[in-house]
């Protein structure tokens, strides 16, 4: 049976089948994760001196977003093996997801030392780079990530939000095209894009760029968006 809502038809099987699964695969995630973790548990009672048991067990804690109990697993994998450079890093993005930057920072210039051929070291360090507001030192972890690895997807990306920030808006407009360039289907460049072209009065471009970005479904604020297409043309016309 169809029923109206803010004027458009649900078919409320459909919609209850969407929930259904959506809440199947969370509860499926989160079973493999807990037996994960009673594998690892497991694996650490038969073999506690090695740090490696103990990293798997703080990540399948980490994945179930326990972050207490996947801090405390990474810090005796460290005691165990201070050089064990991925529980150093994945330490870094435990206190990262408990807001606390300035030991995100530490850990992850740590790994850094410890093993600097990772990409991903270099780009979670320009994410909470930019979180402290240190938007320099983010586009220079961002360029390190770059050399690593040319094609990281959102690097330019945030490089460009880093030059944004910094009032570099020529560099910004160059990360987002390079970003594009790599990734031709990432909505939030010609987002960003478009607003860096409303700000500088090149209406054609940024209507052309918000345009672009509508295209993509799961687009935040689309509606914000879409306003803003509206205003542009119809200055145009006027």
């Amino acid at each position: 049976m169809n029923m109206k809502f803010d004027g458009e038809a649900v078919d409320w099987s459909i919609l209850f089948f969407i929930v259904l699964f959506l809440f199947l695969g969370t509860y499926e995630r989160n079973s493999l994760w807990n037996s994960e973790v009673g594998l690892w548990k497991d694996c650490v009672k038969k073999s506690p001196k090695k740090e490696r048991t103990h990293h798997n067990l703080g990540f399948a804690y980490q994945e179930l977003r326990r972050w207490d109990d996947a801090q405390g697993e990474y810090e005796e994998a460290l005691r165990l093996n201070p050089r064990y450079f991925l529980s150093m890093y994945n330490l870094g993005l435990v206190y990262y997801e408990k807001g606390l930057m300035d030991e995100a920072i530490g850990h992850y210039r740590k790994a850094i030392e410890l093993n600097s051929n990772f990409p991903d070291f270099f780009y979670n360090l320009g994410l909470a780079y930019y979180q402290k507001g240190l938007y320099e030192d983010a586009i220079e972890a961002y360029k390190e990530c770059l050399r690593g690895n040319p094609e990281y997807e959102n690097a330019y990306l945030n490089v460009g939000l880093a030059y944004k920030r910094l009032a570099k808006r020529k560099k910004a407009i160059q990360s987002y095209q390079e970003e594009l360039k790599f990734h031709p289907d990432n909505a939030y460049a010609y987002l960003e894009l478009g607003v860096i072209y409303k700000e500088r009065g090149e209406d054609a471009k940024a209507l052309a760029s918000f345009r672009k970005a509508l295209t993509y479904p799961g687009l935040p604020d689309i509606k914000k968006v879409e306003k803003i297409v509206s205003s542009i043309e119809a200055g145009r016309k006027w």
